[in-house]
C-alpha cells in the first residue's frame, strides 16, 4: 500500500500571505483615515476633526453661532462658555441650563459639517482655526 503525499508550491503558501498582509494594511488606513464627505463622524472622528476648531455657522432655527471647540471639550463663544462631550457618536453641548442638547455630525465638503437630529439637517457650520 503506498500512501500519497501533495507537496504545495511556494506560490500557494505565499498568496494566503499576501491577502492576509493586505487585508491587516486596509484595516490599519481605515481606522486612521478622516471621514469623507458625507460620512457620519463616529466620536473618535468628533475628537479628531471638530475638536480644537472653530466652527461658524447658523441652525434651522435661523440662529447664527461662532464657537470654538477646545482639545478638552471646552466651548468658548462670544461672552459665553460652556462644555462639549461626546455621547454614542453624536456631540454634545452644555451651556449650564443642565439641558445638554447633542447632535449626530457629518462630514460636508473638505471643511464643512453638518449638526443632525437623527437623520435630519438642523444645522451647518464651516471650519476653521481655533485661534
Amino acid at each position: 500500500m503506498s500512501i500519497k503525499t501533495s507537496s504545495v508550491s511556494p506560490k500557494a503558501r505565499i498568496l494566503p500571505t499576501l491577502c492576509l498582509a493586505t487585508t491587516l494594511a486596509m484595516l490599519a488606513f481605515a481606522t486612521t483615515a478622516t471621514a469623507a464627505e458625507g460620512d457620519r463622524l463616529t466620536g473618535d472622528d468628533i475628537r479628531q476633526e471638530v475638536w480644537g476648531h472653530r466652527v461658524q455657522g447658523a441652525m434651522a432655527s435661523g440662529q447664527q453661532y461662532d464657537e470654538v471647540y477646545r482639545q478638552d471639550g471646552k466651548i468658548e463663544g462670544d461672552g459665553y462658555t460652556g462644555q462639549a462631550t461626546i455621547v454614542d457618536d453624536r456631540m454634545c453641548f452644555d451651556y449650564g441650563d443642565d439641558k445638554p442638547t447633542c447632535y449626530g455630525v457629518r462630514r460636508d465638503g473638505s471643511d464643512s459639517i453638518e449638526w443632525l437630529e437623527g437623520d435630519e439637517v438642523v444645522g451647518e457650520g464651516k471650519l476653521g482655526n481655533a485661534e
